[in-house]
């Protein structure tokens, strides 16, 4: 029988889709969460779940015995935290911790989910500094390939701007920016200059890691991407594919910044902070990509963005009456 495949973070965005998939193509799942019960009932009863919190080596340990593969997609993928050594925690030490227990329990590969914004290429314009997650992602990052030098099996996948049919939070903030047209009447984006970015269906990145995991070179990168295309350019194309003309309006640059300083204050008074100037300044930077290499070292896919955003107005038209 094969070994179990153990997934971290399978309650967020991608980690649904991930765990959907390996369910579907016949492997045996583990998943190591704090509440596994957010994740829906026929996933819980197909799946072996240990709760407990990935800084926890204990539970770490038990996650990964007898595991074959660990796909990592747990993150602290916030623009703010209260407490800002979370982000060193979760990001940096979980995963020196992972690793250390992978390879004393033998695992044959790992797959480390990082992010776009860490790529070279895509480093913080001078005069930006880096926000804190990703710093620690980068951080993170280099373990992984220590660990690979060494002579683990790891890779490490960077996905791009990701939506699509999920949990409306902050991983899915394009898809939250596409429910906010649908309700209308009045859409707020960056006023960035078009810049370009790229955007993929959290199932096509799902797809990717798999494939990273089965057929990626160890100490290897991975972009899993999908179209380059402007924030503008995507409300356009949902209006067009939605039927539906909202007013959006570009906020000025000083008008964003100002508004994330007052968010940061917000949050040090005991609110949240959705974002934060360093975050507000990455938007106005240009982030295309070529998924190209990746689709030839790993036979990787991507849907088209038109089709992808048909597929997420769908879906949001079910839960959104105004869209309907």
């Amino acid at each position: 029988m094969n070994p179990p495949v153990l997934v971290t973070g399978a309650t967020g965005l991608i980690g649904r889709y991930v765990v959907s998939a390996l369910l579907e193509s016949g492997r045996r799942v583990r998943v190591l969460a704090r509440d596994p019960r957010r994740l829906d009932g026929e996933t819980l009863r197909r799946v072996r779940t240990i709760e407990g919190d990935l800084r926890d080596p204990r539970a770490l340990a038990r996650a990964v015995d007898g595991a074959g593969t660990v796909l990592h997609l747990a993150a602290c993928a916030r623009a703010w935290t209260r407490h800002r050594d979370e982000f060193a925690a979760v990001n940096v030490q979980a995963v020196s911790m992972l690793l250390e227990a992978a390879q004393e329990a033998g695992v044959e590969r790992v797959v480390h989910v990082s992010t776009v914004l860490t790529l070279p290429g895509l480093r913080p314009v001078p005069g930006r500094a880096l926000t804190p997650y990703e710093e620690t992602k980068l951080i993170g990052e280099r373990l992984v390939d220590a660990y690979a030098t060494t002579g683990g099996h790891a890779v490490v996948v960077h996905p791009t701007r990701v939506y699509g049919p999920g949990p409306l939070n902050d991983a899915n903030g394009v898809t939250r920016l596409v429910a906010l047209y649908l309700d209308g009447p009045l859409v707020p984006r960056l006023d960035d200059g078009e810049v370009l970015a790229n955007y993929v269906h959290a199932a096509d990145v799902a797809a990717g890691i798999l494939l990273a995991a089965d057929r990626g070179r160890s100490g290897a990168h991975y972009v899993l991407g999908g179209e380059n295309c402007s924030l503008g350019g995507l409300l356009r194309l949902v209006g067009e594919l939605s039927g539906i003309r909202r007013r959006v309006v570009a906020i000025p640059r000083p008008a964003a910044l100002a508004a994330a300083h007052a968010a940061v204050l917000w949050g040090r008074l005991g609110g949240s902070a959705p974002i934060t100037p360093t975050w507000v300044r990455s938007y106005f930077e240009d982030q295309r990509v070529d998924v190209a290499p990746t689709c030839r070292a790993l036979g990787y896919r991507y849907r088209p963005l038109r089709t992808g955003l048909q597929e997420t107005i769908a879906w949001l038209r079910d839960r959104l009456p105004a869209a309907s």
